[in-house]
């Protein structure tokens, strides 16, 4: 029975999640259309994905570790609470200052989501087909970028930018009258006396080691190069002189990749572990093919067809890593540990392609960065084996 009932869980957390990938990636398919309304540089629109993550630096870890106190559904209604309102103030607001603070707020609701969500996963599943729950779970970030990628952009072309954001705000709006009534709870989640303290909790991140950190910086780079590549590589393939729906599409294949391959990445650490060498191999692949982009005359299906299927290679074992190496009540604050870096990544990543493409009006330069975080990733990838390798020795 219990089988069967960690397998619904998933499949709730799953469209819980969902939440978090179309609030996150709801901008890049309008970004020439705010462009154009509002009258900013796209250095300017670059920032709107950027003050997204900006809170996460500073509540990811009180926020895991709040959940690890108070529980996830509690925690769960307060976040998707907070992202419905910052997600209506971006639908509905009339200046750049305005989609700036509905952003940060929603980005304080959703960065919480993902957090919650794999710290929950991390329970119910415990060590026991860890590796495909979370292959899974991280198919939820590729879909909803997918699905705002090809058809946010139509529908803003049709019924203007404000339309689909406030589509999503529907959808954070139904999810959490779903986690209202259904949210399925943790076992032993009502016992109070397993549930953590918050301060003590709070002075135990010193204590995480240096290997969770090293996870961390990983997810970190990943997503700068990755969340970079998805916010303006549309943007690039227009100017390059495809058509809006094919650039969208061209895109949208760093997920669709991870769409499908993902779950097989999980299973496949689940058989044979050594995640951090799937980690260095798909990251530098990656950065060679963004390295190519911009410069070659290879069909751009086949480079965005390749970049899918590298990009998998990342994810599902960054969220399998936390569970091995903190203990269950700690799950929370290592889940806001990884949130946090990740944060540095979304802030960093795409505020420094749109500031390249300001100054050098091309995408070139960008497409450097975008290279560089990637083989970052690989490099500490393999420095993360080689600690944490001495770490289990001592």
């Amino acid at each position: 029975m219990r089988e069967v009932s960690r397998w619904r869980v998933l499949a709730f957390i799953y469209i819980f999640m969902l939440v978090f990938a179309v609030t996150f990636q709801g901008i890049p398919p309008v970004l020439g259309f705010i462009v154009s309304s509002l009258g900013i540089s796209y250095a300017k629109a670059g920032t709107l994905m950027s003050f997204f993550g900006l809170p996460g630096i500073f509540i990811s870890i009180p926020g895991g570790i709040l959940a690890d106190v108070y529980g996830s559904r509690y925690v769960g209604m307060v976040s998707l609470v907070i992202t419905l309102v910052g997600s209506l103030l971006v639908g509905f607001g009339n200046s750049y200052f305005i989609l700036v603070i509905g952003r940060i707020i929603s980005g304080i609701g959703a960065l919480t989501i993902a957090i919650i969500a794999p710290r929950t996963l991390s329970h119910w599943f415990e060590k026991e087909d860890l590796g495909i729950a979370m292959g899974i779970f991280n198919t939820a970030m590729p879909l909803g970028t997918i699905l705002t990628l090809n058809i946010f952009g139509r529908l803003a072309a049709v019924k203007g930018w404000r339309f689909p954001i406030l589509v999503t705000s529907f959808y954070c709006l139904l999810i959490l009258v779903m986690f209202y009534f259904k949210y399925p709870s943790l076992p032993g989640e009502n016992e109070q006396q397993k549930k953590p303290n918050f301060k003590k909790s709070l002075y135990g991140i010193r204590k995480a080691g240096s290997p969770v950190w090293l996870v961390a910086a990983i997810w970190m780079m990943y997503n700068a190069a990755a969340i970079s590549y998805l916010t303006f590589g549309g943007d690039y393939y227009i100017s390059a002189g495809y058509s809006a729906n094919y650039a969208g599409f061209l895109t949208s294949l760093l997920m669709i990749g991870s769409l499908l391959l993902s779950t097989l990445v999980g299973y496949l650490i689940d058989k044979v572990g050594n995640e951090e060498y799937f980690i260095a191999a798909g990251s530098v692949v990656l950065a060679i093919l963004l390295f190519l982009v911009p410069r070659t005359g290879l069909n751009p299906l086949l480079l965005g067809s390749l970049i899918g299927i590298s990009a998998p290679f990342v994810p599902a074992p960054v969220f399998s890593l936390v569970p091995r190496l903190l203990p269950p009540e700690q799950l929370g604050l290592g889940y806001g540990i990884l949130s946090t870096c990740l944060n540095f990544g979304v802030l960093i990543g795409p505020l420094l392609v749109g500031l390249s493409y300001d100054r050098t009006l091309n995408y070139l330069s960008g497409f450097n960065l975008m290279a560089i975080f990637a083989l970052s990733t690989a490099i500490i990838a393999l420095l993360f084996r080689f600690i944490n390798k001495s770490t289990q020795t001592r």
